[in-house]
């Protein structure tokens, strides 16, 4: 048993729901109503798509770093890790007919593959136990997954981060432009009245000088 770490981006918002994507599994996706849903369904939907490969004979892509993903504007980027098995080899195997029909019937119940299911019959019947029992470890790792989540969305978003600083900056630059615009509109009030005191006292001291003229 080994452990891989695949870097999910992940978008979304809490009101509509969170979508994770994987770089290095192309179709690979999952969603979740919340992020604890979305880490829980994302391990399993990367698990799966990892056992699709095997199944196919197919070798298993390698992670890329953190560092360097792409990470789109509005997503942010987290590492998903998989337990799997050693990377697969193919074996041939020879079973009556009857038997691979129950063995597939049984799969199907729990929701596995074939391959999966050989896997954890012959990990129990050597005395290893089964993935997916570890129910208190399982719970103490979607914790520790969903509080790591929770720092990055903190981080990414919350106050002090480059979100924020950037909400705050676009802030100071329309308050400035609005208050540029309010002294140009004072300005040219103030002008307006200028211009119309002036027109004013001009017609009124015309009006004087004419009254003042001797009449002929």
């Amino acid at each position: 048993m080994s452990t891989l770490h695949f870097v999910a981006l992940i978008t979304g918002h809490q009101d509509e729901g969170y979508r994770a994507t994987f770089p290095d599994l192309p179709s690979c996706t999952a969603e979740g109503r919340d992020v604890a849903e979305l880490v829980v369904n994302a391990r399993r939907a990367a698990i799966d798509y990892l056992q699709s490969l095997a199944d196919a004979g197919e070798a298993w892509p390698s992670a890329t770093a953190i560092e360097q993903v792409a990470v789109a504007a509005g997503a942010i980027a987290v590492l998903v890790d998989v337990a799997v098995d050693d990377p697969p080899i193919r074996v041939n195997i020879s079973l009556g007919e009857r038997l691979v029909q129950r063995l597939d019937a049984a799969a199907e119940a729990r929701g596995m593959t074939r391959s999966g299911f050989i896997a954890q019959a012959v990990r129990m019947s050597l005395g290893e136990q089964p993935r997916g029992d570890n129910f208190e470890g399982a719970g103490r790792k979607l914790q520790d997954d969903f509080t790591t989540l929770a720092r990055k969305i903190n981080d990414a978003i919350g106050p002090n981060s480059p979100f924020e600083r950037r909400m705050a900056d676009l802030d100071d630059r329309v308050y400035d432009g609005v208050r540029r615009a309010a002294d140009s509109v004072s300005a040219a009030m103030a002008r307006r009245r200028d211009q119309a005191r002036a027109a004013t006292a001009g017609r009124e001291t015309a009006d004087a000088d004419s009254a003042a003229a001797p009449k002929i």
